[in-house]
């Protein structure tokens, strides 16, 4: 899992530049200094002002919720099938099973919510603030749903994965 953040670690930090500076420089000033930047050009330019080490902006957070997301969909998934007695209901049981994993999977949705914020913080140039500064932000601003920001899709991008990479190799027998 840990090979995984590092890898999407510096992906995710691409995008989240990509979207917060889509249309200008992302502080707001309007210069249109990052304006139409692409991938290359994004990933380039985090590696020019920041070097190698900031491109892992957010790991702590992504590194949090990677392990505990897929030792989450895993487990609850599993739970659905044996306590659960999914697995007795055929396909629609092992199906039913995986979204519940999926969507239980999802608990972590404010350690992805930090993440997000801690990388379009940095996508900006400014000095990202703790784990819990962000915590403490968004309570403040927002109150606790603010940490549940776009618990929906991700809901059901959970589900979806859940299915096809915990479910299936369990139903064609590569996860016993």
């Amino acid at each position: 899992l840990t090979a995984q953040a590092a890898v999407m670690t510096p992906t995710s930090l691409v995008f989240t530049s990509l979207t917060v500076n889509r249309g200008g420089r992302g502080d707001g000033d309007g210069d249109g200094r990052f304006r139409d930047e692409n991938a290359l050009a994004a990933l380039r330019r985090i590696l020019r002002e920041n070097g190698i080490l900031g491109l892992y902006r957010g790991s702590g957070p992504m590194v949090l919720r990677q392990a505990s997301n897929w030792a989450s969909r895993s487990c609850f998934t599993e739970i659905a099938r044996t306590t659960f007695k999914m697995s007795q209901l055929g396909l629609a049981g092992e199906i039913g099973s995986g979204i519940l994993g999926g969507l239980g999977s999802c608990w972590n949705t404010p350690v992805e919510t930090i993440r997000v914020a801690t990388q379009a913080d940095a996508s900006k140039g400014i000095v990202p603030k703790t784990f819990f500064g962000y915590w403490n932000s968004i309570v403040e601003d927002k109150g606790y749903a603010g940490l549940f920001r776009g618990v929906v899709p991700r809901g059901v991008q959970a589900c979806w994965q859940t299915i096809f990479m915990v479910v299936v190799p369990n139903i064609v027998g590569l996860g016993e």
